[in-house]
């Protein structure tokens, strides 16, 4: 098949910055966050929209309640626009020799709030001592949503129970994980031990942990028939601790997440009173980023990392 010739002359006019401004207010919605994304002032961003306009002659954005959206021709040209661009970003720039030490890259980490606080206070002291120019970026993640997000470049690296994906996607187990009791010192002042009886005794403070794992032990009760007493639920797995501090109640936990919550809040952890299939905990990337230098440290950095947890 003869290749198309690329008409140096004409894409010689055509300013790269126009692509990467046309891109942010797609993803931001609209000019003032775009601005504030590219760090530049609002009347520049809103210059460039304009010559965007004018050089593909449409309105590309309209205005729709407090934002913006992509005309039909806007979104065509969008979406073209944001695949160049992470040609650029992942095949061209991070062709470079990848040095920690030199970087100042931002690696976007996608992990659910529990994770977060275990997994990310370790994984920050790594990459502050190897690469004290980078930036860790975290953003909340649900795991029916990861693979969305790592398509549309909004997280380069996905934790948690993520299973799923297609083609375009890897993914590496770290660790498995199971379900322990957490609850408060007094508690056990009141209940000597967590028992199959006590549990269902007990008033139950429940997590929506935006996991499929999450699901695990309501299953495994309801092929029993039987449920928990929750008296609280609640989709912040940081409030548990203060609400276990000042309630006679048990939270079902990962291990993991448990023990680490005890240590830090003075808190107790049990076993859990019957048995529940533990779960994997994955880390999840897009195919494009497989042979980036970054990606594949920052990838080891957070297997490295997780390898090191109790």
């Amino acid at each position: 098949m003869q290749e198309t010739t690329i008409n140096h002359a004409r894409l010689a006019e055509v300013d790269l910055n126009l692509l990467v401004a046309l891109d942010a207010i797609s993803s931001s919605g609209g000019v003032t966050k775009a601005a504030s994304k590219l760090r530049i002032n609002q009347s520049s961003l809103s210059h460039q929209l304009g010559r965007l306009r004018e050089l593909f002659g449409d309105e590309l954005f309209v205005r729709n309640g407090a934002g913006m959206s992509p005309t039909p021709r806007g979104a065509t040209i969008v979406k073209t626009a944001s695949e160049i661009l992470r040609h650029i970003d992942r095949d061209l720039l991070n062709a470079i020799a990848f040095s920690p030490a030199e970087t100042n890259r931002v690696f976007k980490l996608g992990i659910p709030d529990y994770l977060e606080s275990v997994l990310v206070p370790p994984l920050a002291r790594f990459c502050l001592e190897a690469a004290p120019h980078a930036r860790l970026e975290l953003h909340s993640l649900e795991h029916q949503k990861a693979t969305d997000m790592l398509d549309r470049g909004e997280i380069d690296v996905a934790v948690g129970n993520v299973s799923e994906g297609g083609l375009v996607h890897k993914r590496k187990v770290l660790f498995d994980d199971n379900y322990v009791c957490l609850h408060s010192l007094a508690l056990l002042e009141k209940v000597p031990s967590i028992t199959f009886e006590t549990y269902f005794e007990l008033p139950h403070v429940a997590v929506d942990l935006k996991e499929k794992a999450c699901r695990l032990v309501d299953d495994t009760l309801e092929q029993k028939k039987l449920s928990r007493k929750i008296v609280v639920s609640t989709p912040h797995a940081h409030a548990l601790p203060a609400l276990l501090e000042s309630l006679a109640a048990i939270a079902t936990v990962p291990r993991l997440f448990g023990r680490s919550a005890a240590k830090a809040h003075g808190l107790a952890v049990s076993p859990l009173p019957f048995p529940v299939a533990p779960f994997q905990i994955s880390v999840v990337w897009h195919a494009s980023s497989h042979v980036d230098p970054g990606m594949i440290w920052f990838r080891g950095a957070i297997a490295d990392v997780a390898r090191s947890l109790p």
